[in-house]
């Protein structure tokens, strides 16, 4: 299962207690296009305008409008509110995400190798970019009991398949702590507690180490 939301923790204008959302692969194939991948990370944080994404990825305002309709037409987002701009002379639309884009088994096999390969891409641009952004402001170590392991395993495929049924069940798990969190905010209306955080996971098969020669 692979989780595309690159998800935090969700605002109340935000997908409260909405739960994962499994896509057909029509509108997995939309979300293979990096403009549209950036677009889904920003809406599902928050509430925003074609103009503010294509000014945080410094692409023209047409393209990401382009690709903002698209995620509409396919359901994955929808308009919140218009607000004038320009003095009155166009209207400014703002939109979020309506749930996490979740990539099945099922869905995943129906892909092309292509599309397994941007969307694998978009995901990983996202991991990059939140590890770079915590570093930088320094959020990373903030509070210092986060979590961080690399662990090298051999497998058989017996124990390939146990860890990836361990990592879709963290995952399920993971969903559920994020509605219980949101039921709580709602019930204390209060934002003093809020940590923004992301949970990645990764696992893939590594190619056979090289033995060293002998002489």
């Amino acid at each position: 299962m692979r989780d595309f939301s690159n998800s935090k923790l969700l605002e109340e204008t935000a997908l409260p207690g909405t739960p994962p959302s499994l896509i057909n692969p029509r509108i997995a194939a939309a979300m293979t296009h990096p403009t549209r991948v950036y677009a889904m990370k920003v809406l599902f944080e928050r509430t925003a305008s074609p103009k503010e994404i294509a000014a945080e990825m410094g692409e023209p305002v047409n393209n990401v409008t382009y690709h903002i309709k698209r995620l509409l037409e396919f359901g994955c987002i929808e308009l919140t509110s218009t607000r004038p701009a320009r003095g009155g002379r166009v209207v400014e639309h703002f939109y979020r995400a309506t749930s996490r884009v979740i990539f099945d088994d099922d869905t995943w096999n129906q892909l092309g190798e292509k599309q397994k390969a941007d969307v694998t891409a978009g995901i990983m641009r996202l991991i990059s970019e939140d590890v770079s952004e915590a570093m930088v402001q320094g959020t990373f170590y903030d509070p210092d009991d986060s979590h961080i392991t690399r662990s090298p395993m051999v497998l058989d495929p017996e124990g390939w398949a146990e860890v990836e049924s361990l990592l879709n069940g963290t995952l399920d798990k993971l969903f559920a702590i994020q509605e219980r969190v949101v039921a709580r905010r709602q019930q204390k209306q209060e934002d003093d507690r809020a940590l923004h955080t992301v949970v990645h996971m990764l696992h893939f098969r590594t190619p056979t180490p090289k033995r060293p020669e002998t002489d």
